[in-house]
């Protein structure tokens, strides 16, 4: 192993920090697919059509370049005042309400100008004789000197009654009326202020439409989606699907998806052994401590009697003075090809051989993703062949501090390439002896050597395993 990888491995040991960041990703890739088919991107995206439209733009344009001297509006209220000015209009409004024109409408109906009118008719006839008709002519004479009746007739003939009369029902008085209606309306007044507004565009809905695009566009919410669409992180997360997950949240382990022996064992016995070279014998679950949200395996010196599986005698009786625990998915999951990953934290790993590993149904192929072996040493590795000329490919690890907790371990497997990682650092990629069956996941400690302090653990966080897509 290279230098560069050694201190590239000793950076990545804040395992914390790593999770939190692969758990920021992971929260942020559900909450960008969510919102990928939410409601309020949708209309966004609605919303930024519509504002980049040439539609929008010939709207704005139309908007700001309006005039209220350009106007219909402009002109109507021009006429308007322009009959307000008028001499015409001024002396029509200032006779229609007035005591002259009332008092000449009273004369009008009353029953001295219609006797006045009979008596000149009668005067004015060819036959009509002073003397004759004396009574008559002096009714007319007085009628013709009242004030009243001069009054009317001088009224009668005035100009200014003139123009009245000219006016009152004429197509200028019609339209003046309809000017003034429109003009005091509130819709005439409310549609003068906007095009007199220098931000009348500010009022119109496409405004508020181009406001709340925006507003959401610069929102936090919209800022973050748009930085991770740019950015495109979750390609690693599009890979994968889950296909296996234990978190030891439950209180208890769980059956359905653990056996507390070796696969063949549990399979072909109904009880577990160790092999020939342990010094310890696998506890049926008692070495197995799960709490809170993790299980820790226990490897502890104590006496108990159980199998051991020796190559010319078979499966024979012993006394052991360790126990120990394994945990496997032999019974429940098996997989091939795939990212299988484990978070672990080793206590006095110098004491035995820590493993983490994956098998298929025979002893070989086998692939290492943890182990560590004498005296503590990290190593991995792959076997493969047939157990009469196995092969291996072993490799040891460097740059990672054990007694610092806890450390994800990683396999990504493909048909062609192994590959491990340790806190999301490549150690090594190989592709000879690449298994090409199903395999299930094991986890143990083995007591190699004797020793009177034997007290060493295996905590395990979560396990995870993905199939690519």
């Amino acid at each position: 192993m290279s230098f560069f990888l050694a201190s590239k491995l000793r950076r990545a040991s804040n395992t914390v920090a790593i999770e939190k960041k692969r758990d920021e990703l992971r929260n942020d890739f559900e909450e960008f697919e969510l919102f990928l088919k939410s409601e309020e991107l949708k209309h966004f995206n609605e919303l930024e059509i519509y504002v980049l439209s040439d539609e929008f733009k010939r709207n704005r344009k139309s908007v700001e370049s309006k005039s209220f001297k350009r106007s219909e509006l402009y002109q109507d209220e021009k006429q308007f005042k322009r009959f307000q000015k008028s001499k015409k209009f001024k002396i029509y409004f200032r006779l229609k309400d007035s005591s002259e024109l009332s008092t000449y409408e009273l004369v009008q109906k009353s029953e001295d100008l219609q006797r006045f009118e009979e008596l000149e008719m009668i005067v004015k006839s060819s036959g009509f004789s002073k003397k004759k008709q004396a009574e008559e002519w002096k009714g007319y004479k007085r009628l013709k000197s009242s004030a009243r009746i001069k009054e009317y007739f001088k009224f009668k003939k005035s100009k200014a009654f003139r123009i009245f009369n000219e006016l009152d029902n004429s197509s200028d008085l019609k339209t003046y009326y309809q000017l003034e209606e429109k003009i005091s309306s509130e819709e005439f007044q409310k549609e003068k202020n906007f095009l007199l507004d220098k931000k009348r565009f500010e009022k119109t809905d496409d405004f508020q439409k181009l406001k709340e695009y925006e507003q959401l566009k610069s929102s936090d919410k919209f800022v973050k989606f748009f930085k991770l669409k740019a950015k495109n992180p979750f390609e690693e997360f599009k890979k994968w699907d889950l296909t296996f997950s234990e978190e030891f949240d439950s209180g208890s382990l769980d059956s359905s998806k653990w056996i507390t022996r070796y696969y063949w064992g549990d399979k072909l016995l109904d009880k577990g052994y160790s092999l020939e070279d342990d010094l310890h014998v696998f506890t049926e679950g008692e070495n197995i401590k799960v709490s809170g949200t993790t299980a820790a395996l226990q490897a502890r010196k104590e006496k108990k009697e159980g199998l051991t599986w020796k190559s010319n005698l078979g499966f024979v009786p012993e006394q052991f003075d360790y126990t120990s625990a394994v945990l496997n998915t032999g019974n429940s999951f098996k997989q091939k090809y795939g990212r299988f990953e484990a978070k672990i934290k080793l206590k006095n790993h110098s004491q035995v051989q820590n493993s983490f590993w994956m098998v298929a149904d025979k002893s070989l192929p086998h692939i290492d993703i943890l182990k560590t072996a004498n005296g503590g040493k990290l190593n991995s590795g792959n076997f493969w062949g047939s157990e009469d000329a196995p092969q291996k490919n072993q490799f040891k690890i460097k740059g990672v501090d054990l007694n610092k907790g806890y450390f994800i371990y990683t396999l990504d497997w493909s048909a062609n390439e192994l590959e491990w990682k340790i806190n999301d650092v490549t150690i090594k990629k190989q592709n000879q002896g690449v298994p090409q069956d199903p395999m299930y996941l094991n986890f143990c400690l083995a007591v190699k050597e004797a020793r009177n302090d034997l007290n060493a653990e295996m905590e395990i966080d979560w396990v995870r395993c993905y199939q690519r897509k």
